[in-house]
């Protein structure tokens, strides 16, 4: 293809014109009159559709969103009952002694709110070990077959839950969930597999790049699958990948770097869990949940610990980005990347989800550079929130227009498969919070930015959107400048280009 042709478009201004791009870089941007062009090249009709930059992902987790592909997909699981329906369908596929995994229930959903049990499984899953995640990734449901299969009969501590009479209840968290992923059969070349059908969704709604995170328990083989879909030059989309601490020895030997090291798949830094979530009431708050007056949360370090984990990874030259939610755990992040971010954070060190954030904690990121990245979703997902903070707490809680005000930086992202891929769904979200602390909800030039500039400037991938750039895009199939966020839910991407080349496109030709 010697070029590629976006005409009749519409840019956020409410002007016309179009792009053209060539050798992977964005050749022309006109508004007016359509420029000559190669006649082999490439014409993609806009109809008055919107081109923006390339949008991006700035938090995801493709391969656990493949993973939930593949196994059970528990999402929307009403009761108790219905959870234990979907395993028992899951048995019934698998054969003695496999593992039937799973991921998306939410307690939250069920009558009475209660966490379930392993007794709640084990009638219908005798005799394979079944594992089963919440919706947010830091709690686990295991039967007893699985807990026999992992040996933790005799574990003690607060990520292994104790009914009253002190038997293992079944519910396991934060950390223990490496255990438990480390145990089950994974290869890279099914990783790979599943990471093409993700990319493939990606571009279907509109995203060029993805700020990919790679799992504590799998990261070997995640790593291997995209290396190896790198070198093949089979990757449609950017990745900026992150690894969990555990991998910090290769990636000082240099054994993770040089088939990681290109422009499709670039390792950016190393992924840090700071506390847990909101939901399974894990993440570390300064004062008691409302709901649960005897629980503040848990936090994965210390203080120091975690501060001399930070001055390492930026000492290696990598990006630190720490995953973040309560109060108590963002001022204990804001703690350890202030030692090494200076007052301009060359390294762009951020903090991630950076959930409850008060004045305090805000003005302390701004004063440092440090940045965030936040999930838009979690506003309108989240409808229990008040319930675990009250009244006063909520207010700041993803306070995005209070972040923009206040000179931070905030990325946008989805947490997939936490919450939808889709970016279109994020922006909205940031624009309406479904109702909740709605003065906090910004507009959609803002809220665009967050998947655009903010997510390129977070990644090290701040290019203008201009000639001699890299030709990364979107095009959405509607005008969308002072449209209404109902509206803006419902428009579609109608083109992704990489490297001036449609990853996706309903109208090409």
């Amino acid at each position: 293809m010697k070029g590629l042709l976006l005409k009749n478009c519409t840019f956020l201004d409410s002007s016309a014109g179009g792009v053209y791009c060539e050798g992977g870089r964005i050749e022309k941007i006109y508004r007016g009159g359509e420029p000559a062009v190669p006649p082999d090249a490439a014409v993609v009709d806009a109809n008055g559709g919107t081109v923006l930059p390339g949008l991006i992902d700035s938090h995801c987790h493709p391969f656990e969103y493949s993973w939930l592909k593949r196994n059970l997909d528990l999402r929307g699981t009403s009761s108790v009952v219905a959870l234990r329906l979907r395993i028992q369908a899951g048995v019934l596929r698998a054969k003695p002694g496999e593992w039937v995994v799973g991921m998306g229930w939410d307690q939250e959903a069920f009558p009475g709110r209660k966490m379930p049990a392993k007794e709640d499984i084990d009638g219908v899953s005798p005799a394979n070990p079944v594992a089963v995640t919440r919706v947010c990734g830091h709690v686990a449901l295991l039967n007893s077959a699985a807990i026999s299969r992992l040996g933790l009969g005799s574990r003690t501590g607060p990520l292994f839950e104790r009914g009253q009479g002190g038997e293992l209840t079944g519910i396991v968290k934060e950390g223990a969930l490496t255990e438990v992923g480390a145990s089950i059969p994974k290869t890279a070349e099914e990783l790979a597999s599943g990471l093409q059908a993700v990319e493939s969704e990606g571009a279907r709604l509109g995203l060029a790049a993805l700020h990919t995170i790679v799992s504590p328990d799998g990261f070997r083989e995640e790593l291997a699958a995209l290396a190896l879909l790198a070198t093949e030059g089979r990757l449609a989309l950017r990745h900026r990948i992150y690894v969990p601490p555990d991998s910090l020895g290769l990636l000082g030997e240099g054994k993770l770097g040089p088939k990681l090291a290109g422009p499709r798949a670039r390792i950016n830094g190393v992924k840090i869990f700071a506390d847990g979530s909101l939901g399974a009431r894990t993440a570390a708050l300064r004062e008691p949940y409302s709901d649960d007056p005897s629980n503040s949360g848990l936090l994965g370090y210390g203080d120091e610990e975690l501060a001399a984990l930070v001055e390492r990874v930026d000492s290696m030259g990598q990006q630190a980005i720490i995953h973040a939610i309560g109060d108590r755990a963002v001022e204990q992040a804001i703690g350890a990347l202030s030692r090494v971010t200076g007052a301009t954070n060359p390294r762009r060190h951020r903090i991630e989800h950076a959930g409850l954030i008060p004045r305090d904690l805000r003005s302390r990121m701004a004063r440092h550079g440090i940045r965030a990245a936040v999930q838009p979703c979690f506003v309108t997902s989240d409808t229990w929130a008040q319930e675990r903070l009250g009244e006063e707490r909520i207010r700041d809680l993803y306070p995005f227009r209070s972040m923009l005000r206040e000179g931070l930086v905030a990325s946008g992202g989805s947490d997939c498969p936490v919450e939808s891929l889709s970016p279109i769904l994020g922006v909205w979200s940031a624009m309406t919070r479904g109702g909740i602390v709605p003065e906090e909800a910004i507009g959609m030039d803002e809220a665009l930015s967050m998947y655009t500039s903010m997510a390129a400037s977070n990644g090290f991938d701040d290019h203008p959107f201009a000639e001699g750039s890299p030709a990364d895009l979107t095009l959405l199939d509607s005008a969308v400048a002072g449209m209404h966020p109902a509206l803006f839910r419902k428009v579609k991407p109608f083109a992704t280009v990489v490297d001036g080349v449609p990853v996706h496109s309903y109208g090409f030709g």
